[in-house]
């Protein structure tokens, strides 16, 4: 028997060139896939790619050097040397240049669903960056080795590393991937583009590979930018259009207080905190005892941080162009009506990210420096996930909070107007999926939240006791069904009450310096809060007609088609029915 297998690895090892094509087509690009693999293990930013790289490269690893060690048995049957150098009969033509397109298509989509950060120089810099790395694995690999390896196949195992390592983001946008993936599906991922590749190629059907390549890009980018002009043409709206500036005018305020306000992010009132399990009563009964009035039916028209701050700080359902620059950077209707009252404006923030693609126009900010766009997209991109907070942490809590409490704690002769957002107690990571523990988690960040708002608290009390001091929460923590928006998970029927709170609920308290307030506060969504405010230090009632219309927004993509209108659910297992029924412990 031992004889036959012999004669027969003999008889494989006769043709001619065989040991070489081996050697070069199969086991000279393995290796250097091998190093791809190991060597990004170390390299890449912790996430879900860098997981992918080491848990594949060490597969590889094995597979590889299982089959050198064949490999090697074969030769010393066969007694065959293999030549060095070897001859390449494989040219490079400038066709390949089209197969770069494959992996930035990905990269163009992120680009353009992140115009509204990124300016036009930044978006070329993050295309060529990715271009370079694409063009790396693909050309220059393949031209270097092709003496000893075969150009082609290193041309094919670029095309899918790089594909495998730009389409990661998306990919685990699409899967609820947090940290680490489904290492078949990915590796599947890429053998398709490898396959594909090789067949097409060898198939002497390059012109169709090089023309499906650039249809897939092409189409791609169109409809993306399309659908992303669409969005961005919806925001654009004249200023003077504004009713809160048109009422206003050239008058000037019978009061001018200070106005904080201390926004905790995706801090929700009790009745929606009792649905997670949490009784968060103590905490409202504290500020009912420091003299706060609690606005528990409050909701926002928007289900994300800067979408319901911009529209908060405009007192508007609009955005007036892009909602940083014209809102959370500090441009905002509000600030620049308090700035000509007198009034100076801080934006204490714990990262740049209500800065991001920006830069502050408050009188004074923090963090003080502009943010890079640009490679925080470059570190997402590798990173292979997009989480909300990722590249945003410049500024340490520690740092944050001490900031936060130097303002509070400074007297000055002038009013002052300050927007501060803290990042806890936060919402769910995001991804599509809940943790096991994601309750847990946001409690234990709630607790943390509740303790700095105390401390906040008293600070600010001790020094300007006769301000306008507001808490809120700017939008729900996502805790129920997927942790995410619903519009592609669940049908309308499966809505209830708990999941609309759980994304456009938010909280409201409000310090009034005096017992006359009840005149102005007619709130019905957080957008209302300045019209309220505004009425309150002009005396003037007649300026809560700036009001907004009490209409959710973008209810299909985060709660699936269900809205609330004047505080009534339409859609879903509870419509026509309040979104907020009263329960408080």
């Amino acid at each position: 028997m031992f004889v036959c297998i012999k004669k027969f690895f003999k008889s494989i090892l006769t043709f001619n060139r065989k040991t070489e094509l081996i050697f070069s087509h199969v086991l000279i690009p393995l290796w250097i896939l091998t190093f791809y693999f190991l060597s990004f293990s170390r390299l890449l930013p912790t996430g879900v790619n860098s997981v992918f790289v080491t848990r594949s490269g060490e597969y590889i690893f094995w597979i590889t050097s299982a089959l050198s060690l064949i490999y090697i048995a074969f030769l010393r049957l066969g007694k065959r040397k293999i030549s060095f150098p070897l001859k390449s009969e494989e040219g490079f033509s400038t066709a390949n240049l089209i197969l770069l397109l494959l992996p930035l298509t990905p990269v163009s989509q992120y680009i353009l669903n992140n115009l509204d950060i990124l300016s036009p120089s930044e978006s070329i810099y993050v295309f060529l960056i990715f271009t370079v790395f694409v063009a790396f694995f693909v050309l220059f690999i393949p031209a270097f080795f092709q003496r000893i390896s075969s150009s082609q196949i290193l041309m094919f195992f670029g095309l899918a590393f790089t594909f495998s390592i730009i389409y990661m983001g998306d990919l685990s946008h699409q899967l609820g991937w947090i940290e680490v993936g489904t290492l078949r599906k990915q590796l599947a991922i890429f053998t398709v583009v490898f396959l594909l590749s090789w067949f097409f190629f060898f198939s002497k059907n390059q012109k169709s590979l090089y023309t499906l390549v650039m249809i897939v890009f092409l189409s791609t980018s169109i409809s993306q930018f399309l659908e992303v002009s669409s969005g961005f043409s919806t925001l654009l709206s004249p200023k003077d259009a504004n009713k809160l500036l048109t009422l206003v005018n050239s008058r000037k305020p019978e009061l001018t207080p200070s106005v904080y306000l201390l926004i905790y992010d995706s801090y929700v009132v009790n009745e929606t905190m009792l649905s997670y399990g949490i009784d968060n009563q103590p905490q409202e009964k504290y500020l009912e005892e420091l003299g706060f009035q609690i606005y528990p039916r409050t909701y926002s028209i928007a289900p994300q941080s800067v979408e319901t701050m911009s529209r908060v700080l405009n007192a508007s359902t609009e955005h007036y162009g892009d909602p940083r620059t014209a809102g959370t950077a500090g441009d905002g209707i509000v600030q620049n009506l308090l700035k000509e009252f007198g009034y100076k404006t801080y934006g204490i923030f714990p990262s740049d990210y209500f800065f991001q693609g920006t830069t502050s126009t408050y009188d004074y900010s923090f963090p003080g420096h502009t943010p890079i766009t640009k490679n925080i997209l470059v570190k997402a991109i590798f990173t292979g996930e997009f989480r909300f907070d990722i590249g945003f942490d410049e500024v340490s809590g520690e740092q944050f909070v001490e900031e936060k409490t130097n303002i509070l704690s400074t007297k000055t002769s002038y009013p002052r107007f300050m927007y501060t957002h803290a990042f806890i107690p936060s919402h769910s990571q995001d991804s599509g999926k809940c943790r096991d523990n994601e309750i847990d988690l946001f409690n234990e960040k709630l607790i943390r939240a509740n303790l700095e708002m105390k401390q906040d608290l008293k600070v600010l009390l001790e020094n300007d006791p006769d301000a306008i001091i507001i808490i809120a929460g700017d939008h729900g923590p996502y805790l129920t069904k997927n942790c995410s928006h619903t519009g592609e998970d669940y049908d309308l029927s499966k809505i209830s009450r708990y999941d609309i709170q759980d994304r456009y609920g938010t909280f409201l308290a409000i310090r009034w310096p005096t017992q006359d307030y009840e005149k102005y506060d007619d709130i019905t969504v957080l957008q209302d809060l300045f019209p309220a405010i505004f009425a309150y230090i002009f005396q003037d009632q007649k300026l809560l007609e700036s009001k907004i219309a009490p209409v959710t927004i973008r209810n299909g993509y985060y709660i699936s088609e269900t809205k609330v209108v004047d505080g009534i659910i339409e859609g879903g297992i509870h419509s026509g029915e309040p979104l907020f029924i009263g329960i408080d412990k």
